[in-house]
């Protein structure tokens, strides 16, 4: 082993990834698009009558409770695994950096043996910034959907609501003009094509929720395969060389 006093210092700033994420981008709450949608169906008598005739339910309270919890959490997750993977990225990076300056100065079989354990860990390092990488894409895939079908479902609500009030004035008007043959067919023939229209527009409503629920629980497989591999390549972390082959403390300077 050599040694020219070499001063070794990290190319990055590893511990600068370690940070809170920031906020999400592109993900809009699912209860507040609800919330925005639901001012269109009204809560009048006759609306309401209209739909628990329809759809038995109030569309708006069980979107609620399709879409409750705290949903933007999977997007600030998604940002955290992107964190921890720049951070495993730099620190492999750094590594590397130490060990091709260290090579300089400290040669011999402790010098190959420690840069072979450098090696294999900067692989390992990168393997577990894969593993994060895939379950940053698969929180944020989870987040994206929630979002989308949340709108989806939004707009689905605002239809119901158009076309439950239609319905109600139209069944209002029928019982009204129930004196003539002719008015109360128009009225009521009205609200019972509204009504139709009602149930085809809750069952996509429903099919969209369905199809989300289909896609995190795939986003939880995935994971769950993620966290084996992640724990597979933890349990196998190589060590670090023992301080007996690394080289004086006066010789060369620390990573």
């Amino acid at each position: 082993m050599t040694g020219g006093g070499t001063d070794i210092k990290g190319a990055t700033r590893p511990v600068d990834h370690l940070k809170p994420p920031g906020e999400p981008e592109e993900f809009f709450s699912p209860l507040d698009l609800l919330n925005d949608a639901g001012d269109l169906v009204s809560p009048a008598f006759w609306v309401s009558e209209v739909l628990e005739f329809a759809i038995s339910c109030n569309p708006l309270e069980e979107s609620r409770k399709y879409f409750a919890g705290d949903w933007e959490a999977y997007a600030r997750v998604a940002g955290t695994w992107a964190n921890l993977a720049a951070f495993c990225e730099a620190l492999a990076a750094d590594i590397e950096s130490g060990n091709r300056l260290l090579g300089t100065d400290w040669q011999g079989e402790g010098a190959d043996a420690a840069g072979a354990r450098f090696t294999a860990l900067c692989a390992k390092l990168r393997a577990i910034k894969g593993a994060l990488e895939n379950m940053r894409d698969e929180y944020g895939a989870a987040a994206h959907a929630i979002s989308v079908a949340s709108e989806a479902v939004g707009q689905f609500l605002g239809l119901i609501g158009d076309a439950a009030a239609t319905a109600a004035i139209a069944w209002a008007a029928g019982a009204a003009m129930s004196w003539t043959g002719w008015g109360a067919g128009v009225g009521y023939g009205l609200a019972a094509t509204e009504v139709l229209r009602i149930c085809d527009l809750w069952a996509e409503a429903t099919r969209t929720v369905n199809s989300l629920q289909l896609g995190i629980d795939a986003v939880y497989g995935v994971l769950v395969d993620v966290g084996a591999e992640l724990a597979a390549v933890l349990e196998d972390f190589p060590s670090l060389p023992a301080p007996s082959a690394a080289p004086s403390a006066g010789s060369v300077g620390h990573v």
